[in-house]
């Protein structure tokens, strides 16, 4: 019994392991405001498995899926949720040319989608499976969530910085205009 548990642990690490080390999605948010987001998946290589041929991305929670971006040479398209199926929408992206898949090492970005997320959550960490050439799983994972800075919070701290700024130099203006008056 022991030695049976031992070997199914092994086997879980194993396989853990080996998926530790394969293909990563990276995902990027935006807010677009509303409850709307903008996502943009860049996909690794990084070897394991060695070639695929495509790749989908279930989004729960979310509806009003839109394609915004998608590399030329990718076929990509997103399926709606379907509530009588209990089935979440999806974006799925397949090469089109064997000649343009991604070798080991090699990265690929420009896969756009837009989404309403529903409740007001924030959208976290997306499962995935990557795809053979004959749309066979070879790995199943979960996307790694990048951060993208905001560019109104770089405008807002320098419209901030400028507003002090300008009420300083109104400060001494004014000090000078007093000390001009009393003297």
């Amino acid at each position: 019994m022991k030695s049976s548990l031992i070997a199914a642990a092994a086997a879980a690490l194993t396989l853990t392991a080996s998926l530790a080390q394969a293909t990563v999605i990276n995902s990027a948010y935006t807010p677009l405001g509303n409850d709307a987001w903008l996502v943009d998946f860049t996909i690794l290589n990084d070897g394991t498995p060695a070639s695929f041929a495509g790749f989908t991305i279930d989004l729960p929670n979310a509806t009003n899926l839109v394609l915004v971006a998608s590399p030329s040479t990718w076929d990509s398209m997103v399926f709606q949720p379907d509530a009588g199926l209990a089935d979440d929408g999806f974006f799925d992206s397949f090469v089109l040319d064997a000649a343009n898949s991604l070798a080991a090492g090699q990265s690929l970005g420009g896969f756009k989608v837009s989404f309403t997320y529903t409740a007001g959550a924030t959208p976290g960490a997306l499962p995935f499976i990557i795809n053979s050439e004959n749309f066979t799983p070879l790995f199943a994972g979960t996307t790694t969530v990048t951060a993208v800075p905001e560019p109104a919070t770089a405008l807002m701290a320098a419209f901030g910085l400028g507003l002090l700024g300008l009420r300083a130099a109104r400060t001494r203006t004014a000090d000078r205009k007093t000390t001009e008056v009393t003297a």
